[in-house]
């Protein structure tokens, strides 16, 4: 058991695992569970803002009546904040990231949503306004409760300075109830630390129904923000397949796609009809076998099949890349559809198939390998590079997978190989996974023609992937550094040229003269952008040393 703190300072015990809790398919039922799943926060103080205080909440399910396990209702935080909202999903979903992070009692009430704590009395728009409104909100109390936490073996980020700009002293709010403490935050005027603001690391898109209520413990234990779907059909033309479609090979699955209106985020998922370029496609299946695969170990069990001997060149790519000591790679060719299976089926971390995929399922010398003929999958995250294979992919997550990569449609070899190679490298050596594909589709033109299904915030391991971008400006050089939060917003890192820590999401900046860039590169180890080309910093520190930049 681990020990956590709630709104009045009293330890209780918390689980291992989430339990679960059950609520009716009601508007009520909804509220019910957001005031519930702030059970999920061990403390109601700003240092609920990092990530070591935040907790899995508890599950929920729907049921005939509200059914709360005893040991669930008493790690629920007691606030004095109440969210008030009208009797309809819309709203609720919107509401509810900042219902949790607050800790606030979410109740069913009529016309506008209202907050009410203590010296704070706001009432939210229609539903057009309240997705900004809670957002913008939640962003706010967010930042400033990283701004005055008080977390052992943290270095003060260097964004602290700001407090003495707005007034807000620490240790007094610290010692506020969280009512009195957002009273304090809706004070600060918020052009005073808009330039300050992290971009939220994760926005998704959630189809108001009840068929979505259990999706919500995963969504606010990723403290996403949520917005209702707003999308318009891909016309074919802007996919250039009309220009394209006499290269390709096959005969593929036909997947609707879906332009999707995308809100402020770093990432984005899509938890509705159709299939969105731009944003991966979770699913509750992902996020239970999340929950109920343990972490990866070094070293990473990873197993390269290449059924494709036409894309050989990225086989001998990934090979250099994966066979280091810390991951134990094994490498196949030409496989047969029983021994396909038997790869999917084995426990592992990665499967990184190189083949073709027609409607079937997945090619091999012998047929096709359809993933729905297997009663369930060991393979933990996967790469199937190879032609429309979605559904394919969608086939792994609901038998066992927490994430993987596929293609929407018919994709070339060479861009295949490329992005094939690039998304590997990236995703082995600690970025999430929805991140990995997002750098990598910069490596072709046609870069809707990939995606991710399952958790894509999931990572293969705990370093901090960080990515820097180099730029020239006049006569020298700016490099930002910056390291992405994924699932865990509020974190902190010390960039390598700075002496002082900042919040992940905010990025470092130096200048440098032409001669300091291959020293300063050199120390990075991670991937840079440079003039809009994605490489990795001790290569592109190499080339500075061998070629004149002017």
């Amino acid at each position: 058991m681990s020990r956590g703190v709630v709104g009045d300072g009293q330890t209780v015990d918390q689980p291992l695992g989430p339990a679960t809790f059950t609520v009716s398919e009601t508007p009520e039922g909804v509220a019910t569970a957001i005031s519930v799943l702030s059970a999920g926060m061990s403390t109601t103080g700003p240092e609920r803002s990092h990530p070591d205080y935040r907790t899995h909440p508890p599950l929920v399910e729907i049921g005939d009546e509200t059914y709360i396990p005893p040991r669930v209702r008493e790690m629920v935080p007691q606030t004095d904040i109440i969210i008030d909202v009208p009797a309809n999903y819309d709203e609720l979903f919107v509401i509810a990231p900042l219902a949790y992070y607050l800790g606030a009692s979410v109740r069913i009430g009529s016309g506008t949503a209202r907050l009410s704590a203590p010296g704070v009395h706001k009432s939210f728009g229609s539903l057009s306004e309240i997705q900004f409104e809670a957002a913008a909100l939640l962003r706010r109390v967010f930042f400033l409760d990283c701004l005055v936490r008080d977390v052992p073996d943290e270095e003060p980020p260097y964004q602290r300075i700001i407090l003495d700009k707005i007034g807000l002293n620490p240790e007094s709010i610290r010692a506020a109830t969280p009512g009195e403490r957002l009273a304090a935050y809706m004070g600060v005027k918020q052009a005073s630390i808009m330039s300050e603001l992290p971009t939220w690391h994760l926005s998704t898109y959630v189809s108001p129904s009840s068929d979505m209520i259990p999706s919500l413990p995963y969504l606010l234990d990723d403290l996403s923000l949520i917005y209702p779907p707003s999308a318009r059909p891909i016309d074919e033309k802007e996919l250039l397949s009309e220009a394209l479609d006499d290269f390709y090979r096959g005969s593929v699955a036909n997947i609707e796609m879906v332009a999707p209106d995308l809100q402020p985020g770093d990432l984005h998922a899509w938890l509705a009809n159709g299939t969105p370029t731009g944003a991966y496609v979770p699913s509750v299946a992902a996020f239970r076998n999340r929950l109920a695969t343990p972490a990866p170990e070094a070293p990473l069990d990873i197993t390269v099949v290449l059924n494709d001997d036409g894309m050989n060149d990225e086989l001998e790519k990934v090979a250099r890349f994966y066979n280091e000591s810390d991951r134990t790679t094994t490498m196949h060719r030409s496989l047969s559809v029983d021994e396909l299976a038997q790869v999917f089926e084995s426990r592992q971390d990665f499967v990184h198939y190189i083949g073709h995929c027609e409607t079937g399922g997945l090619q091999c010398p012998d047929g096709e390998l359809d993933i729905e003929s297997l009663s369930s999958v060991g393979a933990r995250t996967f790469f199937l590079n190879a032609c429309g294979s979605y559904y394919q992919g969608q086939a792994l997550i609901e038998r066992g997978s927490v994430a993987g990569a596929v293609t929407l449609r018919e994709v070339f070899n060479k861009p295949a190989s490329n992005v094939g190679t690039t998304f590997a490298r990236l995703f082995i050596n600690g970025f999430g996974i929805e991140r990995a594909m997002q750098l990598a589709r910069r490596q072709i033109m046609m870069s809707t023609d990939y995606t991710v299904v399952g958790d894509g915030t999931y990572t293969l391991t705990d370093d901090k992937a960080a990515i820097a971008r180099l730029n020239k400006n006049g006569t020298t050089y700016r490099l930002s550094y910056t390291v992405d939060p994924d699932r865990y917003p509020g974190g902190s890192y010390c960039a390598p040229f700075e002496l002082w820590t900042r919040l992940s999401g905010t990025s470092a900046t130096t200048e440098l003269d032409r001669a300091d860039v291959p020293r300063v590169l050199d120390g990075l180890s991670c991937p840079v952008i440079f003039d809009e080309d994605l490489c990795w910093s001790d290569e592109l520190a190499a080339e500075f040393l061998s070629t004149e930049y002017e």
